[in-house]
């Protein structure tokens, strides 16, 4: 019981973490040129496990409440939720995280790529390379960083 509790806790946290974090930096965390900065908390992933998952996952379905792109946005958190399973699957090894934080990237990549073309009508190539730059910045970059600095204390 008291485990369950500090798992539901942790996710919790997390969630609310990434919303506020979404929240403040709401210019930079939608469309074609976003570096989502609450994806650094990906980092998390590899060493807390499933409550960085559901937390994150849930942070995306709450945080997409005000996204530019209305109410398709809110099936971001399936995508993420594949993506975060991807880095918890490849948690081993740093390198291995990395790989899981690049998959992460091209699967959001593509996702709101989609969602841009769908409701934007804006190129999907062109989309796709914009958001994955930013991608890349705050998931593979931030994230990696977070990552290699906690797993040195936790």
């Amino acid at each position: 019981m008291r485990t369950s509790r500090r798992y539901v806790a942790t996710a919790g946290i997390i969630a609310a973490l990434y919303v506020v974090m979404v929240q403040a930096f709401h210019p930079i965390s939608f469309l074609q040129v976003n570096i989502r900065v609450a994806n650094v908390l990906l980092g998390l992933i590899p060493l807390i496990g499933w409550p960085a998952i559901l937390g994150i996952s849930t942070g995306v379905l709450i945080g997409n409440i005000t996204s530019p792109l209305g109410p398709i946005d809110l099936l971001s958190f399936i995508p993420t939720f594949a993506g975060c399973y991807a880095i918890y699957l490849l948690r081993r090894r740093a390198a291995l995280v990395v790989l899981g934080l690049l998959i992460y990237s091209f699967i959001i990549s593509a996702w709101v790529s989609f969602m841009l073309w769908y409701v934007f009508k804006l190129p999907y190539i062109l989309s796709f390379l914009y958001v994955l730059a930013g991608s890349l910045i705050s998931n593979v970059l931030l994230g990696f960083l977070l990552y290699k600095a906690l797993s040195k204390i936790l």
